[in-house]
């Protein structure tokens, strides 16, 4: 199709953008180099089926906004598939005659394939630059007081324009070329769009026609050659990068679990991450990685009460960083500029729950919560910034052994009347029962331990506890950003551990349940841990306890994020509920199970309060509210602190009640 001096004319041009592209690439992966704790290629290698199912199923973009998510999945797959077709219309332009497969059903399928996906993909181009231009999608918007350079401000619109226009110019180009050569040779109804565009030409001459499809070819590749520069500063490198991203990802054994910092290694200068450097790899690469789509935005519960932090805004913050920034960083050489001052202020830093929704709905595997945790090490370890409450729960956690400031003579007195079997006699048991602090100190929390004690009891199970050689676990530090103060409580239980033998470790707090299991086993402990809904429910599978139905009323289920998203329990707290229903039905909340909304208390926020915006627990117990249910049961300490607070913030202490799980077993066997 092509003559010499147009055939010579493309490859000069290709070999220039070719040329450009190695430059703007080999920046993109020079500054994901910066970072620290470089990217496992071997992790890479066992995780391909993961990148290779997102990529060519587009399956996690359903997590939420299934209707968006499967147009984006279509214009993906379109896109893709373009891939091939411009291979194909190279060969066509430089070799006479080429056809793909044209006598033979391949190129039959391909050809109405291409031909369907290119309907497809201008379809969906234009619903999506529709919706961010014309209909102002809110999802799409990052509010005040969100912090958000200004340089993202404009250049997401920019760069969606460029790269939306870019998208139905190429594939509309495309089109109309092949509509011109189907004009000179006759009808192909294995191409029905471009078919029926090219009866638009029938009263063109011959010479117009070849004109035009060479045009439209050019227009089509070149748009190609000039966009390609230009794709690692453009949000679509998340075409290519975001599967790389998910592959890259470590297989942890938990959402929050990040380096144990060895504070016996001197030669570590640095705690948590101040600057972009001090980011893992991975980190770094969540920024070329991220869609822009605000997912995780929407499921933030900070964001959703009008707080400044917003995920997606972190990781917009991060890629605009870097694309203005980019010759330096990629040279080698450091900006000393604190992520504070442009990534996310300290007030939204503080304002995490650590609740992982995040890092669930993200389509690419991107993780901004490790970057806040990251941050507040430093915060914390470096800096000595940190809310004042915090400071005042550190020394209490240090001193006391707990964060209620109690005396841990008081570990016991929840004990009073119930006979409660203490290790330090026994010396070895099957189950270590683990009440908490919140099971020690807090009133509600003495009342949930003591109907755990009555469960164990009535299954005869052989269990103790600690009593007061129990201590906090560290989870509040350690999710505050205190590692060291973390690792002094943990190695102390740690200690008490290696003076008994146990089989299994049941805990009341879904907190303790991640640090005990989760965090613990970084120190090089290895615990069978269970939560008591877990445990619970065994029992009364193993009919070892039949609690007698009793609740008439409705009843809806508040997942604790720690047990929910964090131990992907959902199902154990449900069935032991359903063992106690008579009349009653269990009823669930407008977000539950893994969409579940934070009660407010995870990542140390339990012990200071932000200010700004609307309470989370109001929030959610609001949702509780709207089920019509009489009571909320809940299966974490924490999460009933918060939602009872809640419940009398909204005025419905007087008609609804919250129950723990272990509360409402332990009536059922009374009866």
């Amino acid at each position: 199709m092509l003559t010499f001096p147009e055939k010579l004319t493309f490859i000069l041009f290709a070999l220039s953008s070719l040329s450009l592209s190695v430059v703007t690439f080999s920046r993109m992966f020079k500054i994901i180099d910066l970072g620290t704790k470089k990217i496992e290629w071997k992790t890479v290698l066992l995780n391909w089926p993961k990148g290779f199912s997102s990529f060519f199923g587009q399956n996690t973009l359903f997590k939420t906004r299934r209707i968006v998510g499967f147009i984006h999945a279509l214009v993906a797959w379109g896109f893709t598939l373009y891939l091939l077709v411009n291979i194909m219309d190279i060969l066509y332009g430089f070799i006479p005659g080429f056809k793909f497969f044209p006598n033979s059903i391949i190129g039959k399928i391909y050809k109405i394939f291409v031909d369907i996906f290119t309907i497809l993909v201008l379809t969906g181009v234009s619903y999506f630059l529709l919706r961010r231009f014309l209909t102002n999608d809110s999802k799409l918007e990052i509010n005040p007081p969100v912090m958000l350079s200004d340089s993202a401000k404009v250049g997401m619109k920019k760069d969606s324009l460029l790269v939306g226009s870019f998208i139905l110019l190429h594939v509309g180009a495309r089109l109309f070329s092949a509509s011109f050569e189907i004009a000179q040779h006759g009808s192909d109804w294995y191409q029905p769009a471009a078919t029926t565009l090219s009866l638009f030409w029938s009263s063109l001459d011959m010479e117009t026609l070849i004109f035009m499809e060479h045009l439209n070819w050019w227009i089509a590749l070149g748009l190609i050659l000039a966009f390609l520069p230009y794709f690692p500063y453009s949000k679509h490198a998340h075409l290519f990068m975001g599967p790389l991203n998910i592959m890259a990802k470590e297989n942890r054994k938990s959402m929050t679990a990040i380096e144990t910092i060895d504070f016996e290694d001197e030669t570590i200068e640095q705690f948590g991450a101040k600057v972009l450097q001090d980011l893992p790899q991975t980190q770094i690469l969540d920024a070329f990685s991220c869609i822009q789509c605000s997912r995780c935005q929407d499921a933030c519960p900070a964001y959703e009460t009008g707080k400044e932090l917003s995920p997606s805004a972190l990781e917009i913050n991060k890629r605009y960083f870097i694309n203005e920034n980019s010759k330096i960083l990629a040279n080698g050489n450091a900006i000393n500029k604190a992520l504070t001052d442009w990534m996310l202020t300290e007030e939204a830093a503080w304002s995490c729950t650590t609740c992982g929704y995040c890092v669930e709905v993200c389509p690419v595997g991107n993780e901004p919560m490790l970057d806040i945790l990251r941050s507040r090490q430093n915060l914390v370890m470096m800096d000595s910034k940190f809310p004042e409450d915090a400071m005042k729960t550190f020394d209490k956690m240090e001193n006391y052994g707990n964060p209620w400031g109690l005396s841990p003579q008081d570990r016991e007195v929840w004990m009073e009347g119930k006979d409660v079997p203490l290790m330090r006699d026994k010396k070895q048991t099957d189950v270590l029962y683990w009440a908490g602090c919140s099971g020690a100190y807090d009133q509600r929390g003495k009342e949930i331990s003591q109907s755990v004690v009555d469960v164990l009891k009535k299954a005869g199970v052989n269990f103790a506890s600690l009593g007061n050689e129990e201590t906090c676990t560290g989870d509040s530090a350690r999710r505050i950003g205190n590692e060291y103060l973390f690792q002094m409580m943990a190695n102390k239980n740690l200690k008490t551990f290696d003076k008994y033998k146990f089989k299994k470790i049941v805990t009341q707090c879904p907190h303790c349940l991640t640090t005990l299991k989760n965090d613990y086993s970084e120190l090089g402990a290895d615990f069978d841990v269970v939560h008591h809904s877990q445990y619970i429910a065994e029992l009364i599978k193993e009919d070892k306890i039949k609690p007698e139905p009793w609740m008439d009323e409705d009843v809806t289920y508040h997942d604790p994020c720690y047990l929910g998203r964090h131990s992907n329990e959902y199902d154990a707290p449900r069935d032991v509920i359903q063992s106690i229903m008579r009349d009653g039905k269990l009823v669930e909340m407008e977000q539950s199970k893994k969409e579940s909304f934070c009660c407010g208390a995870g990542g140390g926020n339990m012990w200071y309060e932000i200010k700004t915006g609307e309470r989370i627990n109001k929030h959610r117990f609001n949702q509780a509210v709207e089920t019509k249910a009489k009571t909320v049961a809940a299966a974490c300490n924490f999460c009933n602190i918060m939602l009872e607070d809640g419940m009398k913030v909204t005025g419905n202490d007087k008609d609804m009640q919250v129950l723990d799980i272990a509360e409402m077993v332990s009536k059922g066997l009374s009866k």
